[in-house]
């Protein structure tokens, strides 16, 4: 053999060997049991990376990652768990589990600079809000128009200082910590209709990564519901068992209306939809509702309880229910306004403002 190809091979071989992973010890006083490293899974299933035996207080666990992801630390017994973000370094955890809020986790540049983070914008911003909470108490006590007016403003200021200080903070790190920060509010970005704008701050490294990955699908769901889209099809079963589709729903204006029997403030926006129907049915406004019941039972018989006469469907599958993920629904009652093109024209319509909206469209 080529002694310069044998050296090449036993090269590669020691290479492969000594790619750096991660390593983390930990020293657990007062403690004796397993220790597990979890993560989430492309499902968003929970997997075990490593599982160890802690042996006087001592452990150790070696790995690999392919890319910066999130994880943490979880004690067989009890409920100590610690989240973070696991990168090919040397972490290092001190804890007392006679306490398990005591400890410390050293170790990892993303985690450093997620604590950064908190440390400087969060925790200082939530202290702010803590104070203007007993304000706004003593203002609406004193039955104080002006105080109550006053932090009012003050809150919406520090909302503010966050979006500036987070924005700030996505423009000059690129990385998934930026995306963890999105995806920590992710519901209310999913309602403000903001989740978008937000994304688009990301660099490539941050929306490429598993984090980011998963926002992605978010943000796909946002842009097909966004106003001016075409509405997207499914096809779902009637209370007697008939399929039908949305875009089959032919109707100049259509309220698209997901709900369920077991929703409180659902059922409180039946009459509102229930009065637009009665009023501008003849003048070609459908209604279809969608529910996320699992029960026909409950379904049919809150159909008939609240009088609602329109078309309605469900696949009785709940939360997973096939519709109600196309559209990314994460809260209801969620109403979308459509033409007769199927061409979304409002969201997120309730109440008087969904009656003003209907009869403006429908009389221009």
């Amino acid at each position: 053999m080529n002694i310069k190809y044998l050296f090449f091979i036993m090269g590669v071989v020691c290479a492969c060997h000594t790619t750096p992973g991660y390593v983390i010890k930990g020293d657990l006083k007062h403690f004796s049991g397993k220790m597990f490293l979890m993560t989430l899974d492309t499902e968003q299933k929970v997997d075990t990376l490593i599982s160890v035996e802690v042996k006087n207080g001592m452990f150790e666990m070696r790995g690999y990652v392919q890319e910066p992801i999130f994880a943490w630390l979880q004690a067989d017994k009890g409920d100590f768990k610690i989240p973070f973000f696991l990168e090919n370094m040397e972490f290092v955890l001190d804890a007392d589990m006679s306490n398990p809020t005591i400890f410390e986790l050293t170790g990892g540049r993303l985690q450093a600079l997620r604590e950064q983070f908190k440390k400087e914008v969060e925790d200082s911003i939530q202290a702010k809000r803590r104070v203007l909470r007993e304000e706004y108490k003593k203002s609406v006590e004193a039955d104080s128009l002006f105080g109550v007016l006053t932090v009012r403003a003050r809150m919406d200021n520090l909302d503010s200082l966050y979006d500036y200080k987070e924005n700030l903070f996505i423009r000059e790190n690129n990385n998934i910590v930026s995306a963890a920060l999105l995806r920590g509010h992710l519901k209310e970005l999913v309602r403000k209709k903001k989740l978008i704008q937000k994304f688009e701050l990301l660099g490539d490294t941050a929306r490429n990564s598993v984090i980011g990955r998963e926002l992605k699908v978010y943000v796909e769901r946002e842009r097909r519901i966004a106003v001016g889209s075409i509405a997207p099809d499914f096809t779902l079963n009637t209370p007697d068992g008939k399929s039908l589709a949305l875009h089959a729903v032919k109707a100049r204006i259509k309220i698209l209306d997901f709900w369920a029997s077991w929703c409180g403030p659902c059922r409180e926006e039946n009459p509102t939809v229930k009065r637009l129907y009665d009023k501008y049915h003849d003048s070609d406004l459908e209604v279809v509702s969608v529910s996320l019941d699992m029960k026909k039972e409950a379904w049919v018989k809150a159909i008939e309880q609240d009088s609602l006469p329109w078309i309605h469907v469900s696949d009785l599958q709940g939360w997973e229910c096939a519709a109600a993920k196309l559209y990314g629904v994460s809260g209801i009652p969620c109403i979308i306004v459509l033409d007769e093109d199927n061409r979304i024209i409002g969201t997120d319509l309730r109440g008087k403002e969904l009656e003003e909206f209907i009869a403006k469209v429908l009389l221009k």
